[in-house]
């Protein structure tokens, strides 16, 4: 189930939050970690970050795609904005490389409601749609804005 971020709270820091998740996809699965709204996922937390992508030795991208919820008079939650951002990273070296203004910049993006899903391929798209479909017994799916849907289409 996507964990929506926030606390009981009422900075506006923390309400620009509320409804915003995570979801990395590696290769053949999807997962969530909302550590990753702080830099604190557990990908992140396992590596050491290089200045530069070239540094690292036998890298792999994983995707991260923020993705935000928002409630609907009509319908009720669903999803509304999805941004994917990239992780390299080189699992023998534990060394990571990571460009923190696009994680940001995409972030900004999918809290606006915006949808692209750029340089995924089918593949990692059907994966995170899988995956997204099965969030609240696929509520939040069904109440998804067309653009949001349309998004994973070819």
């Amino acid at each position: 189930m996507i964990g929506v971020n926030g606390s009981q709270s009422h900075s506006h820091v923390e309400d620009t939050l509320r409804g915003l998740s995570a979801v990395f996809v590696d290769e053949t699965r999807a997962f969530i970690d909302n550590g990753a709204v702080h830099g604190k996922s557990q990908l992140e937390r396992s590596l050491q970050f290089a200045k530069e992508q070239g540094e690292l030795i036998d890298p792999h991208r994983v995707w991260g795609v923020w993705v935000t919820l928002k409630h609907f008079n009509q319908t009720g939650q669903g999803f509304h904005g999805a941004m994917p951002f990239s992780l390299w990273i080189d699992a023998a070296g534990k060394v990571g490389y990571k460009s923190l203004a696009e994680q940001v910049n995409q972030m900004e993006r999918a809290i606006q409601s915006q949808v692209a899903l750029k340089g995924l391929s089918q593949k990692e798209r059907s994966i995170l749609k899988d995956f997204l479909k099965l969030a609240a017994s696929g509520v939040y799916w069904e109440n998804a804005t067309r653009e949001f849907r349309e998004a994973f289409e070819d």
